[in-house]
């Protein structure tokens, strides 16, 4: 009798938990977006420019229904007689202050040079890595059965530190992608609520935003230099300095006869904007110089290099390749340089070495990642010969394409596309 009743007692419990487990993915579903939304981004899938500013119509723009700064798309294969590309990568795929994503300016070349039509989806998500971009390409962007894919690291911020790619026995409990985590495999709604409310992704856990920061911010860049000054370093003593006398602030952010603030006057193109998080950098650097902010040769810069985390980032874009590979699906990776190759870029921050030293080491990352990857068998191109040494290809304050920049890179990516899809496009 003992034995019936803990079998009884065994199965109701295993039947409740199912239950209960089944009404909290129910009850997920009404407060996340849907497949594939879900499985793309950590925040809803909606504009992130903040409102309190006049901006251009494309950068408030809603995004589509799966998250991406993209036309409306459908989970079905390409229709006859088109060539579909995935873009997987980060702000530089999505970048909301261009005029077109890149995928859309890589999407007009190759239609002007095309017999067919031409599908760039883009897949493109700021403030996130090579380990996403496995995971995004693994459960998104290879079953929508693109006919090429092409995968962009940016050596400024997609470097992994001492994260190799590994078949992994007990995934993570929570995972910003869900096919990577024990949760997100079973209860992908779930998944995606836990990560977002408890800012477990690297967008979310890397911003701690300040209520109607950016408004404020674009009101400082509207005032007279000397005064703007002043109140920008009232402000970052306020909300991120108590400790620091806010005329050591201004000194900081006033130097180069406050360049920093004349770059974000209004112009007709490749207006800039005041983000909180860019004073906050300089002022962090600049405040504590150490062994790693003080380098300032490319010498020194390699040989603070460790490989191990060159070869660790590298284990993840084989992986990709080799993904792609078995599936039958032509892959190219682009290696996006930083604006250490554009001279205006480096002049501008000349006044903060500490700052700029953080380009220094990805700079000599870039070489060391492309030398590791001509010892392998992974289709890439580096992009740093087209932009080296071409004048005002990078914005100052985050560091992306201006519209010139992104149209020399769409040029040459619309170039190896063609080459790849050659007999597709014909």
């Amino acid at each position: 009798m003992k034995t019936k009743t803990l079998a009884f007692g065994s199965i109701y419990f295993l039947i409740l938990a199912a239950v209960t487990l089944v009404g909290i993915e129910i009850i997920a579903s009404f407060y996340s977006p849907s497949w594939p939304a879900y499985a793309l981004r950590s925040t809803p899938p909606v504009n992130s420019f903040p409102p309190g500013a006049e901006l251009p119509a494309w950068m408030v723009a809603p995004f589509n229904s799966w998250g991406m700064r993209d036309r409306e798309r459908r989970f079905d294969p390409a229709p006859a007689g088109t060539v579909r590309t995935a873009f997987v990568g980060d702000s530089f795929v999505e970048f909301q202050p261009l005029r077109h994503s890149l995928p859309e300016a890589v999407e007009e070349r190759l239609l002007r040079q095309s017999k067919k039509a031409v599908e760039a989806v883009n897949f493109g998500i700021s403030g996130t890595n090579p380990r996403s971009y496995y995971y995004r390409m693994r459960d998104v962007a290879l079953p929508l059965s693109p006919d090429a894919v092409s995968v962009f690291f940016f050596s400024g911020n997609d470097f992994l530190f001492g994260d190799n790619f590994k078949w992994e026995w007990l995934p993570p409990l929570l995972d910003e992608s869900p096919g990577r985590s024990i949760v997100g495999r079973v209860m992908p709604h779930t998944n995606w609520l836990l990560v977002n409310r408890l800012r477990l992704s690297e967008v979310l856990n890397s911003n701690e935003p300040i209520e109607g920061e950016f408004a404020t911010l674009q009101q400082i860049a509207k005032e007279p230099k000397e005064q703007g000054l002043t109140k920008l370093a009232q402000h970052m003593k306020r909300h991120y300095y108590p400790n620091v006398p806010e005329q050591k602030l201004r000194e900081i952010l006033s130097r180069g006869d406050g360049r920093l603030f004349d770059l974000f006057a209004d112009r007709p193109d490749d207006q800039e904007y005041l983000a909180g998080w860019l004073p906050n950098l300089i002022l962090r650097a600049e405040l504590t110089p150490t062994s790693f902010n003080s380098i300032t040769t490319p010498q020194q810069a390699d040989a603070a290099i460790h490989q191990k985390d060159i070869d660790g980032t590298l284990s993840w874009l084989v992986a990709m390749y080799r993904l792609a590979h078995e599936r039958n699906v032509p892959f190219s990776l682009f290696i996006i340089p930083t604006g250490g190759v554009d001279p205006a870029f480096v002049d501008f921050w000349s006044p903060w070495p500490h700052y700029y030293s953080w380009y220094l080491h990805c700079d000599a990352m870039h070489e060391r990642l492309v030398k590791a990857l001509r010892g392998t068998d992974v289709p890439f191109v580096d992009l740093r010969p087209i932009l080296e040494g071409r004048v005002d290809t990078y914005r100052k304050s985050d560091a992306h394409w201006t519209e010139s920049g992104q149209g020399l890179a769409a040029d040459r990516i619309a170039e190896q596309l063609k080459a790849t899809l050659k007999a597709k496009l014909d």
